[in-house]
């Protein structure tokens, strides 16, 4: 089994029941439960479910990349390869960098067996809304601008894996 550098690195602190890594705060959660408030707000409007759960992943990716890159002191590749390994390191599927362009500003993720996509069941639209806030937040950590991602594949949808391409925001 090969070692996982979040668990190791992960410190409990019982009296206030906190989970950090590299002092930064961490909850275990069930997808499901993430599912079960996406389905409850799109009820209501799916374009808000998915904005919010979007926002809250963009939060995450882009203080993430920001922290993690300012501590090690990572140039632009490793900061990718460290989110890619973390993103797989905690459990939201298996992380893999298609391609990065810094020059052209280009980055294509594929993320195997989304627990998202999982866990919500057939849609005929993409469901990975964090992991697209948090590819977002990456690439607007790298670039310096404003950047979405988009879910052009999706496990839920029926396709082999889920696939988050980037785009400035103009």
């Amino acid at each position: 089994m090969k070692k996982n550098s979040i668990l190791d690195e992960l410190f409990y602190d019982p009296s206030c029941g906190a989970l950090t890594y590299k002092e930064v705060r961490y909850m275990l959660i069930r997808p499901e439960t993430i599912i079960g408030f996406q389905k409850t707000v799109e009820e209501i409007n799916r374009k808000t479910a998915g904005d919010a759960l979007f926002q809250g992943g963009f939060q995450g990716g882009y203080l993430s990349a920001k922290k993690y890159k300012e501590i090690h002191n990572f140039n632009d590749n490793q900061i990718i390869d460290f989110m890619m390994e973390m993103g797989t390191e905690i459990g939201w599927g298996h992380f893999h960098l298609d391609y990065f362009n810094s020059a052209r500003q280009l980055l294509r993720i594929t993320v195997k067996k989304s627990p998202f996509a999982v866990a919500y069941g057939e849609s005929s639209a993409g469901v990975c809304h964090l992991i697209r806030g948090v590819v977002s937040g990456l690439a607007t950590s790298l670039f310096g601008k404003d950047f979405i991602a988009s879910e052009i594949e999706c496990l839920a949808k029926g396709d082999a894996q889920c696939v988050f391409s980037i785009m400035e925001i103009i």
